[in-house]
């Protein structure tokens, strides 16, 4: 077989570019048209959406032409970002907004949650395809970057300008207009970009730096997005809550619920809406940090910091009497924790296993415990070929808690 042959010229993808945005700047180092390219030099006819899950077909050649490896050219792409950005492309999965969305909670406590079912539905993939930039970004010749995440209604700010996301019409590079072209580019608030910082963070690293501690990207994304669906939630069913939500929205000068009458999941709501309901996260996020609401989810407390013994004038504070730690509790957490977790890092998830699997050797054990962990929603693909031999099988949560293993 004849080796493909190499692109004299092509750009080299910037950290987050989005697969459609370094294809049109390889495009134009050949004055072509994207379609063109595809077509003539790739073999490829009509892609519908280069962002969403590109023909491994076409990732290879792309490989091949470019020397860039398989796996950058899918991360360029939503595909590339399962299980972490989301738990899968179909958007037929029963129970999957439930799943998603509403197994955590910050602002509210779970049993202010209603159930919600919806068919067809993907997390964070908007309904119409979404335009926005970083305008210092677009205007500069030698940059013209698209990164993937804006193509989403997740980041309101440029990690590297740190000015808000416009939104443009046409295609960098070739034509390029702007809405509010007279306006200039404006700095994004603290309390955005520091939320976008940590999308950012969990985008090109895989964890996130929060107060009490580093957290997998994927909970980031699952915190996110239930902190999004709380603020939408009707005061009604907000219970004592309802006034730490009217306080976000009046603090981030938005109406409440950015006048949703009904209930409808954030993905599908017009693209004015999603960007006064992530201003009103990131509000939310530096409210709770700042200690001014008062949150009562399970997760709130991962926006803490740590408490710590109270100092004056260098000298001990009266220190109230403290009640005898609870070690076995202590361990329960732990393990949820870990459960938490597992069902995105897969990682952990063989740790655990190996943790849970202890003293375990005969098949049929092992397989009622691959049973147990994808009944708590830890994918098994995350165990495939793995054997493990290790502690906790003996453990065993009381107290009114539910026996994991």
């Amino acid at each position: 077989m004849r080796p493909v042959p190499r692109w004299p010229l092509h750009p080299a993808p910037r950290e987050g570019e989005a697969l459609s945005s370094w294809l049109n700047r390889a495009a134009l180092c050949y004055h072509m048209e994207v379609s063109d390219l595809l077509e003539h030099d790739l073999g490829h006819g009509q892609v519908d959406d280069l962002d969403t899950a590109p023909p491994l077909s076409l990732l290879t050649v792309l490989s091949q032409r470019s020397g860039i490896e398989l796996d950058r050219l899918r991360g360029m792409s939503f595909a590339g970002w399962v299980p972490w950005l989301l738990d899968s492309l179909d958007d037929q999965i029963p129970a999957a907004l439930e799943t998603y969305a509403f197994q955590f909670s910050v602002l509210l406590p779970k049993r202010n949650r209603k159930t919600r079912s919806i068919t067809r539905w993907r997390a964070w993939l908007p309904r119409q395809p979404i335009h926005r930039a970083c305008p210092q970004c677009l205007n500069d010749p030698a940059n013209q970057t698209v990164l993937l995440a804006w193509k989403l209604p997740l980041m309101l700010s440029c990690p590297l300008h740190g000015c808000g996301l416009k939104t443009y019409w046409g295609v960098p590079g070739r034509f390029l207009g702007w809405e509010d072209a007279e306006d200039a580019p404006r700095t994004a608030s603290d309390a955005i970009t520091a939320m976008d910082r940590r999308t950012w963070q969990a985008l090109t690293l895989g964890y996130v730096e929060l107060p009490r501690r580093r957290i997998h990207a994927g909970l980031w994304f699952r915190l996110l997005r239930t902190l999004l669906d709380e603020l939408n939630t009707p005061l009604s069913h907000c219970g004592g809550s309802a006034g730490s939500i009217r306080h976000v929205w009046e603090h981030c000068g938005h109406p409440l619920r950015a006048e949703q009458s009904l209930w409808r999941p954030f993905e599908i709501l017009a693209p004015a809406v999603q960007l006064q309901m992530l201003e009103a996260a990131a509000t939310a996020i530096e409210l709770i940090e700042s200690k001014v609401v008062r949150p009562r989810g399970e997760q709130a407390a991962l926006f803490l910091t740590e408490p710590q013994s109270g100092f004056t004038n260098g000298l001990p504070a009266k220190v109230a009497k403290q009640e005898p730690v609870n070690y076995w509790q202590e361990a329960v957490k732990a393990i949820n924790d870990a459960v938490v977790e597992a069902r995105h890092n897969p990682e952990t998830a063989r740790s655990l296993f190996a943790v849970a699997s202890f003293g375990r050797r005969d098949p049929e054990s092992l397989e009622r415990l691959r049973a147990t962990f994808a009944k708590e929603g830890i994918p098994p693909e995350f165990l495939s070929h793995y054997e493990p031999d290790g502690p906790f099988a003996c453990l065993r949560q009381n107290d009114g808690l539910s026996d994991k293993f």
